[in-house]
């Protein structure tokens, strides 16, 4: 997961993602979570078991971009074990949600992390939690 240019980049890889499963992402949903200083995405839909996504604005070479953005887009990418693209899709945020996703990164942009404590910090809350569990730390969401 990433922010470049003007949107979030969320990239789902497996060995191979066949005509079945592509068929059955009629409809996706986006969930953006906050809790203790880390900021998720959770996607859920289709055939895809819910996933997280973890972002950390300070490691963002595109954060001016994304606190310039009126709308901020992401877009989800399927690519399979050889680093080919088989399906994707892109959609924005509202304005609302979009504004509230700034001003909750513009928060985790003032913590202090330590060195590898981001890490640290991640590999305890996917201990602690499902993805689809993340989403009683929910924001907004939207769906694709």
């Amino acid at each position: 997961m990433d922010f470049v240019e003007d949107r979030f980049m969320l990239v789902l890889k497996d060995e191979q993602w066949t005509d079945e499963e592509i068929g059955l992402l009629k409809q996706l949903r986006v969930g953006f979570c906050y809790t203790n200083g880390l900021a998720i995405f959770v996607l859920e839909g289709g055939d895809i078991d819910s996933s997280d996504f973890y972002f950390n604005i300070q490691e963002c070479d595109w954060k001016e971009q994304l606190f310039a953005a009126d709308e901020i887009s992401v877009e989800v990418i399927l690519v399979d074990k050889n680093n080919e693209i088989c399906w994707k899709r892109s959609k924005k945020f509202s304005r609302e949600d979009s504004r509230l996703i700034q001003e909750v990164l513009k928060q985790q942009e003032q913590i202090e992390f330590m060195p590898g404590e981001y890490d640290v910090n991640i590999t305890g809350m996917q201990s602690a939690y499902e993805p689809f569990e993340l989403l009683k730390f929910e924001k907004c969401s939207m769906e694709m």
